[in-house]
């Protein structure tokens, strides 16, 4: 027994130094918590790769909104054209995801003509568009994806993968600034056809080069009876007067304070009878209120103002700014050998749209007297099987500088009354930048008219100036108004 004592006196030794013995005991806390920052860290990265899957996917999601509303403008085509651009635009993956779900896809596309009252409304309660004519907005949703994580979470009773998706919803418009303050009732619009089918039949018009060449009539509408295809009158614009004049003077001038949006305009209502007055300034005419501008460059005419006028009485020496329709006017007769474009020669569509058969060959003759009919505008690609649209001869003339020839009555294509400068760079004064509207399937009655949507911006050439008791307008159809026309400006932006 004395011989166990020593070294159990030992052993208490080392039990007591042990025990007393502090520098590790931080170990077991560092452990743990070395378990809960690996922990924490693994959740920080997984919060962040979820978050930047969500943001690659609204990217991806407001990119495809985008693309398609930009087609969204109220022609035949347009949700076709829509689709075919959300579906077929670039393919992006994500950083994160698993395999194929990587990519993102398209999972829904819907149309609305209107958008909830606010944004925090479901979708649900906006209006559905029933057809590209009414068609506003986009919504895109993509497919979700799934994104495993790095935290183990199956141990605690959760999932291994986390899903995620976007959606978005944007919307176009078109808007025209800089233009005559104008409404057509489309002229191709005819009884008993849908809304869908009468923007599609102005579309097929404006790109048909035999449409084109039709000579159409315009007739100024006044009164409480319903609409008809052809008629005309003016928008009112909060930046215009609602007086006449005003009216006038932002006819006349080059480029007026207004703007006008696709999705609704207002109507002015009112006949105004002195509308000649400020269409006949595009051709060097310069009458009424507006006599005095004629040296004002804001006022100028077209490069080409040949119009089929002579020199009034009062000699070689009177003023260039008094001349009057020949005989016969438009197409003249002796001795006043001058003739401006001439009228087709059969209205078979109620008197608003004519054949396109005009006298072309009289009309070149006396204004291009030994110069020969030019091959190449006589091919039948415009207008009549035999005769280019006028349009055609009027840019032609332009372009091959024969504004300045002398009709055997005397009369050029050059502007002689206008004093205000250099006409170059103008733009064309004769191309008239209306708001067409479906008058007919919108079943428009009376003057006053608000908020009514417009099939298209035209672009419409107008052939011949108006007598003073005139307010008909004799026109061509040109084309739509596009990107680039220099008037139109398409908005294009998200809303959710």
């Amino acid at each position: 027994m004395t011989s166990s004592w020593p070294v159990f006196k030992k052993g208490m030794r080392f039990a007591r130094a042990l025990w007393d013995d502090t520098s590790g005991v931080i170990l077991p806390y560092v452990t743990i918590m070395l378990v809960v920052i690996v922990g924490l860290s693994v959740l920080a990265l997984d919060g962040a790769r979820l978050m930047s899957l969500q943001t690659q996917l609204q990217n991806g999601a407001d990119a495809l909104a985008l693309a398609g509303a930009a087609e969204l403008d109220r022609l035949p085509d347009a949700e076709t054209r829509a689709r075919t651009a959300i579906e077929r635009l670039l393919t992006n993956s994500t950083t994160f995801g698993s395999g194929a779900s990587r990519t993102i896809a398209v999972s829904n596309i819907k149309f609305y003509s209107r958008l909830p009252a606010s944004d925090a409304s479901p979708m649900s309660a906006g209006a559905l568009a029933t057809g590209p004519g009414n068609a506003r907005f986009v919504s895109v949703t993509v497919r979700p994806i799934i994104l495993p994580t790095i935290l183990p979470a199956a141990l605690f009773g959760g999932a291994n993968t986390v899903t995620t998706g976007a959606s978005a919803v944007a919307g176009f418009d078109q808007v025209v600034c800089g233009v005559t303050p104008i409404y057509v009732c489309n002229p191709y619009e005819t009884p008993g056809i849908t809304y869908d089918q009468a923007t599609e039949a102005l579309q097929h018009a404006a790109a048909n080069p035999p449409d084109q060449g039709r000579l159409m009539r315009l007739r100024q509408y006044g009164g409480n009876a319903p609409y008809a295809a052809a008629d005309y009158g003016f928008l009112s614009s909060p930046t215009l007067g609602s007086d006449e004049m005003s009216l006038i003077d932002s006819i006349a001038v080059v480029r007026p304070a207004a703007c006008f949006l696709q999705r609704g305009v207002n109507f002015r209502p009112g006949l105004v009878r002195s509308v000649h007055e400020g269409f006949n300034v595009r051709f060097d005419i310069y009458e009424g209120s507006m006599s005095e501008k004629y040296n004002d460059s804001k006022y100028r005419p077209a490069q080409n103002v040949r119009k089929g006028y002579v020199m009034g009485s009062g000699g070689e020496n009177q003023n260039a700014c008094t001349t009057r329709p020949g005989a016969n006017w438009p197409i003249g007769r002796p001795p006043d050998r001058v003739t401006g474009l001439p009228l087709d020669r059969t209205w078979p569509h109620f008197g608003s749209m004519g054949e396109g058969n005009w006298d072309f060959d009289t009309y070149w003759q006396v204004n291009h007297g030994d110069s020969g009919l030019p091959s190449d505008l006589n091919d039948g690609s415009a207008g009549n099987a035999d005769v280019p649209s006028r349009y055609r001869v009027y840019r032609y003339e332009i372009e091959q500088g024969s504004v300045a020839d002398v009709s055997l009555g005397g009369e050029s294509g050059a502007p002689a009354c206008y004093r205000g400068g250099d006409l170059s760079g103008t733009p064309d004064r004769r191309i008239l930048h209306a708001a067409i509207v479906n008058c007919q399937s919108l079943q428009l009655v009376g003057e006053v008219q608000s908020n009514v949507p417009v099939a298209a911006f035209g672009k419409l050439f107008l052939t011949l100036p108006l007598a003073k008791s005139q307010t008909d307008l004799y026109v061509e159809m040109v084309g739509l108004v596009r990107p680039g026309d220099g008037v139109s400006f398409d908005v294009v932006q998200l809303y959710r």
